[in-house]
């Protein structure tokens, strides 16, 4: 007998974050996840190609927004094309993710499907104030990984 009230049920099938990804990427035995933010460093993409490179491994990329005003108005999916371009032009196996509502989640999600040899993650400096108030995904991340995290400001 199926128990109705204590499991939920989803009403509708969870669509997929992905928006883009290189044809061979299902076959990539090694990873690396790149969370990038649109207004981080040049740095943060340069390390995690680097890392991919080093591990002979694949890109799971997580492109999230920005929380600032300051920062330029750029659409998620045009990011994710633009990563995804970068990404092939370095000749690696990727695939590119919109983020969800729990960037840390998603991120820890995706290097524990994927057996990530590694965590590159674009960060910033944030008052203790905003770390009260809203968290932070990099904090949560580090705690939570079971690889390493490298984090570039």
């Amino acid at each position: 007998m199926t128990d109705l009230y204590s499991t939920s049920q989803p009403r509708f099938p969870v669509p997929s974050r992905q928006v883009t990804a290189s044809p061979d990427i299902g076959s990539a035995s090694r990873t690396v996840v790149l969370a990038l933010r649109p207004d981080s460093s040049d740095e943060v993409l340069e390390q995690a190609i680097a890392a991919a490179r080093r591990e002979n491994a694949a890109v799971q990329a997580v492109v999230f927004g920005t929380d600032t005003t300051t920062a330029p108005s750029t659409s998620p999916l045009a990011e994710c094309t633009k990563l995804g371009a970068a990404l092939a032009e370095a000749k690696l196996d990727y695939a590119v993710h919109r983020a969800g509502p729990d960037a840390a989640e998603q991120i820890l999600g995706l290097a524990a499907d994927h057996g990530a040899a590694l965590i590159v993650m674009s960060t910033k400096r944030r008052s203790p104030v905003v770390k009260l108030l809203l968290g932070s995904s990099a904090q949560q991340v580090i705690l939570e990984a079971e690889c390493p995290v490298l984090l570039v400001k």
